[in-house]
């Protein structure tokens, strides 16, 4: 498989094979050969190796002295501590968001929503939209370092999402969280808008967690 060129190899592999773990075609636990993801991308060993250590730094790859690289695989107390950060984090956004929301701000955040809504039945682009989200909210926060220790911790978060959506029967649940966050952002309650964000994130947690459990089936 040859891979399109983009602004560097190693970022069209990191790209790859990012995506390529969210939807599990790399299952959870999987190894990873340098030589032969060089010879399936049709690249030499070094942006490989360069693109193994960003995987790294975003929690998707895991270094073993044992079995090399190996693809993270998810556990219930990783989850939970995960989540532990991330939920006052994005809770302090969504209210900060509130607090500064204007009608222009709106206009996007609701496109997404719509577009969410149509794509409901489609686990795939309805993650894509969901990550564009919640984006689209914490950026209207303008607090750059907080939006920038959000994003990384969702990105080490990718292989939870990617479960959470493979188990899932569809979004429609997950809209209608989305639907209460954006009600309570168009009203302007900061409060109200930090704890539906922390419902909502607190869903995912209780969700995943029994997708963990022994003989749920999950990876």
């Amino acid at each position: 498989m040859a891979i399109s060129l983009r602004t560097t190899i190693t970022d069209a592999l990191v790209d790859a094979l990012r995506d390529e773990i969210r939807t599990g075609e790399i299952e959870p636990g999987s190894r990873l050969r340098q030589a032969d993801v060089a010879q399936r991308f049709q690249v030499s060993t070094t942006p490989v190796r360069e693109a193994f250590a960003a995987l790294e730094r975003e929690g998707l790859l895991v270094s073993s002295p044992h079995r090399g690289v190996v693809v993270f695989k998810p556990t219930v107390e990783d989850l939970k501590e995960t989540y532990e950060i991330r939920i006052p984090l994005e809770a302090l956004a969504t209210e900060t968001a509130a607090e500064n929301m204007t009608d222009d701000d709106l206009v996007p955040i609701k496109r997404l929503l719509d577009r969410m809504a149509d794509a409901a039945d489609d686990r795939k682009r309805y993650s894509k939209l969901n990550l564009e989200f919640h984006s689209a909210i914490y950026r209207v926060a303008r607090r750059p370092k907080l939006e920038k220790l959000i994003m990384e911790l969702r990105e080490s978060s990718a292989a939870y999402l990617r479960l959470y959506a493979a188990k899932s029967p569809n979004g429609r649940e997950t809209q209608q969280e989305h639907q209460a966050i954006y009600d309570a952002l168009a009203a302007h309650a900061p409060k109200r808008a930090a704890q539906a964000m922390v419902k909502h994130l607190q869903h995912t947690v209780d969700f995943v967690s029994r997708s963990l459990e022994p003989g749920s089936g999950a990876a």
